[in-house]
């Protein structure tokens, strides 16, 4: 099958991180093929997979073998990102790195994209099960069969799997399948936490899923399993914890390597971006802070990641981390002493990319870096004070500003498919210009038109830099259940210009919701230098539109500012 244009030209944005030319002086040849894998498979409840029928589908996929190379060679799979295929700029690129440098590579295009067959599950059993598929295949020393291509391989060979966004969960994943032959991964800009990437404490992230949905969908040639339908009717419906339940295929929870910590037992190198919106930093930071089995985790955050962040960059962080991950696999697939085991585990770089300098990095063993400290700023009237909390409540009323433009998504959601993937296709094309969750033109911008509350510090004496999570702790109420919290962090400039730096939202689910009573949760993790003069400032808002879900039946809320309920926001402050 072949996906429409503006799939594939999705799909290529973020890959073309890795464009810049490099070379690693070996030659190879690059050859095609078809691989056969289970149509079907199924999933334990620890994240392994295995045929759940004789029958199968076929994978299109390149293998890239390097001239010369004998078994058993090592080996490195290159997952592609959401609605791409094998022919993406970072996977050819990527490949190309390897290959010149004496890697077999084998870049397949995962089920239900590009010309692969198959139905797409969002890295469900199925995909998953395609993967440890491949890699036991490539051990035979032959891989697919229209035509069979011979490979320099054998089951002492080691491989290794990376890839971005989709591929970048995807890789998380399968780890947990205990693959023989697996020794490293780097997965870059991917997930740890499906669930909370894509619904944050219950409160979904819509121009983000409404990219999503219809970014990967291939209109000529219908390409979603079920569940794909069933998690949007149950996310627009405002009722995204459905989307936890059931069995490995339809369960969400299933493809979040968090959930699993202690079946990660492969050395891992995750690259994650400080102003990724769709999978935040703390996809990385939260799994690197966890108890695992990881035998060595190295973890860089800096500034490539899905919108806000910058996609399409030329600058030297892509030649950085290109040899980095070389570094890595030539350590733990060909036993090269590269050195990279002996140096810090955790590097952090600057929030955008453009700014991005090697004398600039922060290495560190742990994170939070060694030295951070928590500045709490109480809200005192109108202001962020560090010394009291003071004021009477403040109500904030819902926001009544016409949210219609989703209008046709919510028409349909009882209807059929075709309706549900038209009126996507639609709104996407109102809210995100026809873009997808890797396209510049994804709605990140805030909602200037919520009714909401605002704190500000006085002018910062010293610039402050904060690295890592902040954390609200407010004390509310509200006129009627499950009332919904959104949140922004901005920094303003003397002259009231602001930008926004973080945001988040809480879904309510307090049974006694009209008694004060205090609700904890965080934004997005940021590292953003305050600058002297200017003001930290915080949003506590009705709405949060079109980037969150709107609630559809918010009640007006109420925000508690006095000595017995100081309503707070933490931030992590670095040395």
């Amino acid at each position: 099958m072949s996906n429409n244009s503006n799939n594939s030209r999705l799909a290529i944005v973020i890959f073309f991180v890795f464009t810049l030319p490099t070379s690693f002086g070996g030659t190879f040849t690059t050859v095609s093929t078809s691989i056969p894998v289970p149509a079907q498979a199924i999933g334990t409840a620890s994240g392994d997979t295995s045929p759940n029928s004789a029958n199968t589908i076929h994978l299109d996929a390149n293998v890239y073998l390097p001239d010369g190379a004998t078994s058993p060679a090592p080996v490195i799979l290159v997952n592609h990102g959401y609605g791409g295929s094998k022919n993406d700029s970072l996977v050819v690129a990527l490949a190309t790195d390897f290959a010149s440098a004496g890697y077999v590579v084998i870049t397949p295009t995962m089920r239900g994209f590009g010309d692969s067959e198959g139905l797409v599950s969002l890295a469900g059993p199925n995909e998953i099960n395609d993967l440890k598929t491949i890699i036991l295949a490539m051990q035979t020393g032959t891989i697919g069969d229209s035509p069979a291509i011979t490979v320099p391989v054998s089951a002492s060979s080691k491989f290794g799997v990376t890839g971005a966004s989709y591929g970048g969960g995807s890789t998380f994943e399968i780890m947990r399948t205990h693959v023989t032959g697996l020794a490293a991964v780097a997965p870059i800009i991917g997930w740890t936490d499906l669930y909370q990437a894509l619904s944050p404490n219950d409160v979904p992230k819509l121009s983000f899923l409404v990219g999503l949905f219809a970014g990967g969908f291939d209109v000529t040639n219908p390409n979603y399993d079920d569940v794909m339908f069933d998690w949007m009717r149950d996310f627009i419906n405002d009722d995204p914890q459905q989307t936890r339940t059931g069995n490995a295929q339809q369960n969400m929870d299933w493809r979040s390597v968090i959930f699993d910590p202690t079946e990660l037992s492969v050395p891992t190198f995750v690259i994650q971006g400080w102003r990724d919106w769709l999978f935040p930093a703390e996809q990385a930071t939260s799994l690197f802070e966890t108890s695992t089995a990881i035998p060595f985790f190295k973890l860089y955050v800096g500034g490539l990641g899905h919108p806000p962040a910058s996609t399409v960059i030329t600058n030297p962080e892509a030649l950085y981390l290109r040899g980095q991950l070389l570094r890595w696999f030539d350590h733990w697939l060909k036993g090269i002493d590269t050195g990279i085991t002996t140096e810090s585990r955790v590097t952090v770089a600057n929030e955008k990319t453009q700014n991005w300098s090697q004398t600039t990095l922060v290495n560190a063993d742990t994170f939070p870096l060694p030295g951070t400290t928590t500045a709490t700023y109480f809200f005192n009237k109108n202001k962020l004070s560090m010394l009291s909390s003071a004021g009477k409540p403040q109500n904030i009323p819902p926001t009544t500003a016409s949210t219609s433009i989703i209008a046709p998504i919510r028409a349909v959601l009882g209807g059929s498919t075709d309706q549900l993937i038209a009126a996507f296709l639609l709104v996407n094309n109102l809210l995100n210009a026809g873009s997808g969750i890797l396209d510049a033109n994804i709605v990140t911008q805030p909602d200037t038109s919520a009714a909401s509350a605002s704190y500000a510090t006085p002018p910062l004496a010293s610039s402050t830099t904060v690295t890592g999570l902040p954390t609200f702790h407010l004390f509310v109420s509200a006129q009627s259940s499950d009332a919904t919290y959104y949140a922004q962090i901005y920094e303003q400039i003397p002259h009231g210009a602001t930008k926004l730096v973080t945001r988040g939202a809480f879904k309510d689910h307090t049974m006694d919701f009209g008694t004060p009573h205090e609700i904890d949760f965080s934004p997005f993790a940021v590292n953003h230098t305050f600058k002297a003069g200017n003001k930290i400032t915080v949003h506590v808002a009705s709405r949060d539109f079109p980037y969150f879900l709107p609630n559809f039946s918010e009640p007006t809320i109420k925000i508690y500012r006095d000595a017995t309920r100081p309503s707070n926001v933490t931030l992590p402050v670095a040395p």
